[in-house]
């Protein structure tokens, strides 16, 4: 119900794109559905040979049928005050656009030359370029609308519009509840001469596209860059960028490619990328809390950047990121109010497609360095923000979590059954992320064996003369669903959620003789193990993790441990009443009797087995001979497990075969699958404890007399 309440409350501050307590609509036409255009429409756009005379304005509009007239309406929100209404227009002739105004009755108000009830400033600023400035006088209180007319054959482009409504313009302050510790610890660690580690996950924006050499001069560069000339440190940066990717492939590649080294900052920027599906919403706080809940407690920011159109989602990620306290900087912000003050013009952050080394879509080399003096900014803010409590758990999801668990799996992780025809793929680009399967023939399919209840696919689009078509993607018996590999140039992704916790297949069904590839799939959310009983099996040894007289060693018994899921989103194992717990400077596993830092994990699916990470000093559980211990930071067989249920396998044993008999200095005990086996010295004092997971066993001893206790039977031994 709360999450249901916080949507709400999130759709109530928005109205067509706009923030209604923001008293401003900042129009550059980069989103016609923020507009009513009336009339016949043409978008003119900014690739002509006149692109720095008119200041980097990105598109324009025009009346398509000269011989007709248009007009645009802006609806003011929530009937606010309009206080005043700018347009900047391109007219090569001197004709102009004219401005207008409704009440609340309906009733227009045209401003028009040498008429009565006056006239909106006029500024040239050269080139063909005009500003209209209509002030408050010649508003009416209760203007609710506001209209610019184009008249027939008349060569007027309108550029940009400003509309100020109730007490004008009020910058948003998205950093008003957000908390502060975190950064204000990164600081600290600097301040006090440690090294550390900043990494950014994003698009083709974050990865440095448009910046000169991108390597030295993206953002995350130039911020390393501050961090050492502020502070004399040394700054391990991790950029995962990747164009042509949104929040949903951040989740999945996440963990292997940015937080098993442990960063202390991490910037999250997907506001060019994601798209307007409520499901991005769910992609987008699913990241936040991913990397939030990462051991060592790291500084996650939300950076919001808009494109040269001047295009951004900040309306829809900003609540997410407040509602998850985390520091918001804005980049989106801060140069629109520069260009809309006349301080700045877009050509001083970007580079368009008609000048030398732009694309028309990327921040400049100046706009990257721009960008890190922001965060920079925002970060010695924190050194005097007065919330700055430590935070222990986030609140519960705004909109939904549903990938914060997902690891993307590729060949390298789980093997389906294959029908039909498929060859490796990955010969479009290269992601990182293993070879994916691909196949051009109908009726191909895929089936995978996954754990949980959320299913993803990553796949290609590509464009219409390569030739890719379409698939069927399903889970168990349910409805397929058809997902378009076509009329695309970039990875693509298919959701399915609420399908139980436990076991499912996932079907990828080719429908027609055209190529199509998967990238990689995903899955997420409650897996069956991890609330019950189970044995943590090693792949590499098949030995299992064991307590050992309270010493956790690795052997082929093992002990069975109750697995749980926290409320934050971790792993916990427990054994008679005490929690596997790490030590966080060496590594070393122990028993705890407290749920704490310590004993707390995140559960790495890599499909058919899985990796523990410890939340103590975020670093894998790792076999070794016969020890066990959290010390890698690579992955291997070593570190992979499997979650054994053995209970079907007790079923049925019986007591009456089972052995027990001394070899050498070994006590051998046979038969007894499913039974604890208890030894004591003659004292009575409790040697060994341990519930057999095979049908024999050889347990190590000094010499001595021993009672041994298996299940119901009592032996005594000397050895």
């Amino acid at each position: 119900m709360r999450a249901n309440v916080l949507k709400i409350l999130a759709l109530l501050l928005l109205c067509n794109g706009q923030v209604l307590f923001a008293g401003r609509i900042y129009d550059e036409f980069e989103d016609i559905s923020k507009i009513a255009w009336i009339g016949n429409m043409k978008i003119v756009s900014g690739s002509t040979s006149d692109w720095a005379l008119r200041a980097g304005d990105i598109y324009r509009m025009a009346i398509e049928d000269p011989s007709n007239w248009s007009y645009i309406v802006y609806e003011m929100p929530g009937s606010e005050i309009v206080s005043q209404v700018i347009v900047d227009f391109y007219s090569p002739t001197g004709l102009r656009p004219t401005l207008a105004v409704k009440n609340s009755a309906g009733a227009e108000t045209k401003y028009v030359e040498g008429w009565d009830n006056g006239y909106p400033e006029l500024t040239n600023t050269g080139n063909g370029l005009y500003r209209f400035v209509l002030n408050d006088e010649l508003i009416p209180d209760d203007a609710t609308q506001v209209a610019v007319y184009l008249d027939a054959q008349s060569d007027v482009e309108i550029m940009r519009s400003i509309v100020y409504y109730g007490d004008g313009y009020q910058a948003i302050d998205y950093n008003q509840n957000t908390n502060y510790y975190r950064a204000q610890k990164l600081l600290e660690k600097a301040e006090n001469g440690q090294d550390i580690t900043i990494g950014t996950i994003g698009g083709s924006m974050t990865a440095g596209a448009n910046a000169e050499p991108m390597e030295t001069n993206c953002y995350g560069a130039r911020l390393k860059a501050w961090f050492e000339s502020q502070y004399g440190i040394n700054v391990n940066f991790i950029n995962i960028g990747i164009g042509s990717t949104n929040s949903y492939f951040g989740c999945i590649r996440a963990e292997e490619k940015l937080l098993r080294f442990n960063p202390d900052l991490i910037i999250i920027e997907y506001a060019c990328n994601d798209q307007l599906d409520d499901i991005y919403l769910d992609f987008y706080e699913s990241l936040i809390r991913k990397c939030w809940k990462n051991p060592g407690e790291p500084a996650v920011f939300s950076m919001m950047f808009c494109t040269q159109a001047g295009i951004s989602r900040i309306d829809r990620q900003y609540p997410i990121a407040q509602h998850c306290l985390i520091p918001i900087v804005s980049y989106n912000d801060v140069i629109k109010n520069e260009i809309i003050a006349g301080e700045k013009t877009w050509l001083d952050y970007y580079q368009t497609s008609t000048l030398a080394g732009g694309d028309g879509i990327h921040p400049n080399t100046a706009a990257h360095q721009k960008i890190a003096d922001l965060i920079a900014a925002e970060l010695l803010h924190a050194k005097t923000a007065s919330n700055n409590s430590p935070v222990s758990i986030l609140p519960e999801p705004m909109y939904s979590n549903i990938l914060e668990d997902a690891f993307y799996l590729s060949e390298n992780d789980i093997t389906p059954t294959e029908i039909g025809e498929w060859t490796p793929g990955g010969t479009i680009w290269d992601f990182g992320t293993g070879n994916g399967w691909r196949s051009e023939t109908a009726n191909s399919e895929l089936q995978f064996k996954i754990n949980g209840d959320v299913a993803a696919v990553t796949f290609w689009k590509r464009p219409a003369n390569e030739n890719f078509g379409t698939a069927q993607v399903w889970i168990d018996d349910n409805t397929p669903v058809v997902v378009d590999g076509s009329n695309g140039e970039h990875i693509d992704q298919i959701v399915l959620s609420n399908l139980g916790a436990g076991e499912h297949l996932l079907h990828i069904k080719l429908l027609e003789n055209k190529k199509f590839e998967v990238v990689c799939i995903a899955v997420s959310g409650e897996r069956s193990y991890w609330n019950g009983p189970y044995y943590l099996e090693n792949v590499a040894s098949h030995l299992n993790i064991a307590i050992n007289d309270n010493d956790i060693v690795m052997n082929s018994a093992g002990s069975r441990f109750e697995l749980s899921h926290t409320d934050d989103g971790y792993i916990a194992f427990n054994w008679n009443g005490s929690y596997l717990s790490v030590n966080s400077a060496t590594g070393e596993l122990a028993l705890s009797s407290s749920l704490d830092t310590s004993s707390k994990f995140i559960y790495v699916d890599k499909g058919e087995k899985a990796a523990i990470r410890a939340l103590a000093n975020g670093k894998y559980l790792s076999q070794k001979e016969n020890a066990i211990a959290a010390t890698a930071t690579e992955l291997s067989e070593n570190e992979y497990f499997l979650f054994k249920d053995k209970a079907t396998a007790i079923e049925g044993t019986t007591l009456t075969n089972i052995d027990c008999k001394i070899v050498s200095d070994q006590i051998v005990i046979q038969n007894a699958l499913g039974q604890q086996v208890n030894i004591f010295d003659l004292s009575g004092k409790l040697l060994y404890q341990q519930t057999l997971s095979t049908d024999c066993v050889n347990i190590d001893f000094n010499s001595g007399n021993y009672l041994i206790q298996v299940g119901d039977k009592v032996f005594k031994r000397n050895i």
